[in-house]
């Protein structure tokens, strides 16, 4: 390792150290959701090491991590929006194909994009509005279990809309 790449390490191990749980707060504060206030102070932070040189050389570095981390708080609201929506036509789709039994082909889709238990806690998170913690208490897991679960359920999602 390099002197330089270690003093780079350091300088962000005391930031992080120093700003996380504020930045945490914060984020916690606009996003409602403690997954998603922790999935943007680390996004931040991911930012914060690839632009690591600027960053050292910077009068106000904790400025700068702020004002990042309300860009990445504008984007997962922004995708958690879109997502919500899409799982509501989604779910309306589903509801009224059941209903009308003659159009299966949405079903049949979202059966093969997710297992019943991924459906299942997408549909309690985005259509009835559970928090990761109300569902973790609801299933009897742990929260990271959950929050491991519906983030790969929606990478899935994510992977097959794209597709």
């Amino acid at each position: 390792m390099q002197a330089n790449d270690k003093s780079q390490r350091e300088f962000l191990k005391n930031l992080y150290m120093q700003q996380s749980e504020n930045m945490f707060r914060y984020a916690y504060s606009v996003l409602r959701d403690s997954f998603l206030a922790e999935e943007a102070v680390q996004e931040t932070f991911v930012v914060a090491w690839d632009k690591i040189e600027q960053l050292i050389n910077m009068e106000s570095p904790v400025g700068w991590l702020f004002g990042v981390l309300k860009i990445t708080m504008k984007r997962i609201k922004t995708n958690e929006y879109k997502l919500r929506k899409t799982f509501v036509t989604n779910d309306e789709t589903i509801a009224d194909s059941i209903t009308a039994h003659d159009d299966l082909e949405s079903s049949v889709l979202l059966e093969d994009m997710f297992s019943n238990d991924d459906y299942s806690i997408l549909k309690k998170i985005y259509l009835h509005g559970f928090t990761y913690n109300e569902l973790a208490e609801e299933l009897d897991l742990p929260l990271s279990t959950v929050s491991m679960r519906i983030k790969r359920a929606k990478e899935k999602f994510k992977k097959s809309i794209e597709e």
